[in-house]
């Protein structure tokens, strides 16, 4: 709620904005303004900014009585908070997905100021780059870190909605392995535009714990206390170790696999 002018703007669930007269207690109008409910907002003199569940951050002049949207922008998710810089200039923008925006007030024009997980972080993993580190967290968000300027580089989420658990570097191109609590293994290209390019569904009963993978083999560890192996290639199953029900937490080979390694079951 903001007061402007004598009269107190509320917005509503619905996405409207409803008009009273302070000095006379009486409800004056309404109007739409956007979808998904009206979440925040802020006022400088005759302009309105307002942001929706819709992801939508809107300026409306209310210049001489006359409401009129002047600009708009869309932001990656629902707008939570706006608030004005001092000399007005700027806007500081926070949404649902964990970032925060600046935003120029006379064009609503913007910038990624930052970024961050919105859940609980589950994993983290460094590959080869020591400036590089992957992270996932339990709302089904994996995100890809340049420690050299602390930024987000990349974020992406499995085709199905999941709750991240476990994530590392292949050892050989980069791509990063993933392990979900429905049991799927999932690799992405830590790429805008790219994303996930397979998974292997079922992969474990209960969920994937940890993960690694090299040239070769990918190798899981699963709630269900069993360890496979998988081949890179065809990610088909090579041979399962199944042991007393531990949670795995850490799995990495103690061999170097060479050609012509093969495994025999007991």
């Amino acid at each position: 709620a903001h007061v402007a002018g004598g009269m107190l703007l509320v917005g509503t669930q619905s996405g409207e904005i409803c008009i009273f007269d302070v000095a006379s207690n009486i409800y004056r109008a309404s109007m739409p303004v956007t979808s998904n409910g009206l979440l925040c907002g802020a006022v400088d003199g005759d302009n309105l900014y307002v942001g929706g569940g819709d992801g939508k951050l809107k300026k409306l002049s209310m210049q001489n009585g006359q409401w009129q949207l002047t600009h708009e922008a869309q932001l990656d998710s629902k707008v939570m908070s706006v608030n004005l810089s001092n000399d007005c200039k700027e806007l500081i923008c926070g949404t649902a997905g964990g970032k925060l925006y600046r935003v120029l007030t006379n064009d609503l024009s913007f910038l990624l100021h930052s970024d961050a997980h919105t859940g609980v972080i589950m994993d983290v993993a460094f590959g080869a780059d020591s400036d590089k580190f992957v992270s996932i967290d339990d709302n089904g968000a994996l995100k890809l870190w340049d420690l050299s300027d602390y930024k987000c580089l990349f974020t992406g989420h499995p085709n199905k909605a999941a709750k991240g658990v476990s994530v590392a570097f292949a050892k050989d191109d980069g791509t990063v392995m993933s392990g979900w609590s429905d049991g799927f293994l999932r690799c992405f290209v830590p790429v805008q535009g790219q994303g996930q390019i397979w998974e292997i569904a079922n992969a474990t009963r209960g969920s994937i714990t940890t993960v690694y993978a090299d040239s070769n083999y990918i190798l899981t560890g699963g709630q269900d206390g069993a360890v496979r192996v998988w081949g890179r290639q065809t990610r088909q199953l090579l041979i399962q170790f199944n042991g007393k029900p531990f949670k795995f937490s850490l799995i990495s080979p103690l061999f170097r696999p060479k050609e012509g390694h093969r495994f025999r079951l007991p």
